[in-house]
């Protein structure tokens, strides 16, 4: 089989589990994970056959695939803000909105002037470094791109799960980028106590309400960590309100706070930290969806 067949093979298998654009994405990345090929080298070589090894592979992708498993999850790999990143099930899988997120941090901090970019550190930055701390790392992809793009900042990342620091400190060593992750449960306010005070935190918390799990896609229901997902129906704002309470006490003057938020709750989080005496910003993503907010001392 050559691999212009395996890619429509594995389109064809997707039919009814993706919308079309969706599976053709998924069988792309997914006979490139089997070949070794990538798009635009089998354009140039469309004959080019699998091997027995690979037809074997092809077929144990395909029975994954259609169990819903992410193709991310198959791969062992993403990319976020132009890096690559190792996941598996115990972190999420980094979203476009996410980008978007990170995004907004980089283009106000380059607005605001702060030399974190490209100017070679002296003494006298150690006491002036911009600091960010993200909260709920996971893989890491949040704190490492930031860290990444602005070299001259200071960044942490904290996560409850030993599992998903595994990886974020996984990735940190595989891009060569420093990050100081931190095991600790953020809502418990004792353990707050190891974390810095910053000018930035930034956040994509769990942030579903449980009885949401019936209108989950199975790719994201089945296979990534609840713990990260959803959090109590009566309590849905829960990471947000602890975050507007730790802020209050490590975030410095004219510090900014960055969420990620659910697209039906933008009022309620606007509300709640306007309530605790912040100014906050409402963002659309780029699909329409009430989906970040700003938060200012």
């Amino acid at each position: 089989m050559n691999t212009a067949d395996a890619e429509r093979l594995i389109r064809e298998q997707l039919i009814g589990i993706y919308e079309e654009d969706e599976a053709s994405n998924i069988a792309n990345l997914a006979i490139e994970f089997i070949s070794g090929f990538s798009k635009t080298e089998r354009l140039f070589d469309k004959e080019s056959l699998l091997n027995d090894d690979q037809e074997r592979k092809l077929h144990k992708v395909i029975e994954r695939l259609r169990s819903h498993e992410p193709i991310q999850y198959i791969m062992n790999k993403t990319w976020f803000y132009g890096l690559e990143f190792y996941v598996n099930q115990n972190v999420l899988i980094p979203r476009p909105e996410t980008e978007e997120l990170v995004d907004w941090i980089v283009k106000d901090v380059k607005a605001s002037g702060k030399e974190v970019f490209i100017r070679k550190p002296t003494d006298a930055d150690e006491t002036t470094k911009l600091k960010i701390l993200d909260i709920g790392t996971g893989s890491g992809c949040i704190a490492l791109s930031l860290k990444k793009t602005m070299p001259l900042a200071e960044v942490w990342g904290c996560d409850n799960s030993d599992d998903a620091l595994l990886i974020a400190r996984r990735n940190g060593s595989t891009l060569d980028i420093r990050v100081d992750f931190q095991g600790l449960d953020f809502l418990d306010e004792g353990q707050q106590r190891q974390l810095p005070t910053v000018d930035i935190i930034v956040s994509n918390p769990p942030y579903i309400p449980s009885s949401n799990k019936n209108s989950m896609l199975a790719n994201v229901l089945n296979y990534e960590p609840h713990n990260a997902l959803f959090v109590p129906d009566e309590d849905a704002l829960i990471f947000y309100r602890a975050i507007a309470a730790f802020a209050k006490k490590r975030l410095y003057p004219s510090g900014s706070i960055y969420l990620e938020i659910h697209e039906d709750l933008g009022k309620d989080v606007i509300a709640l930290f306007d309530n605790a005496g912040y100014t906050t910003e409402l963002r659309k993503d780029m699909q329409g969806k009430e989906r970040m907010v700003k938060v200012t001392v």
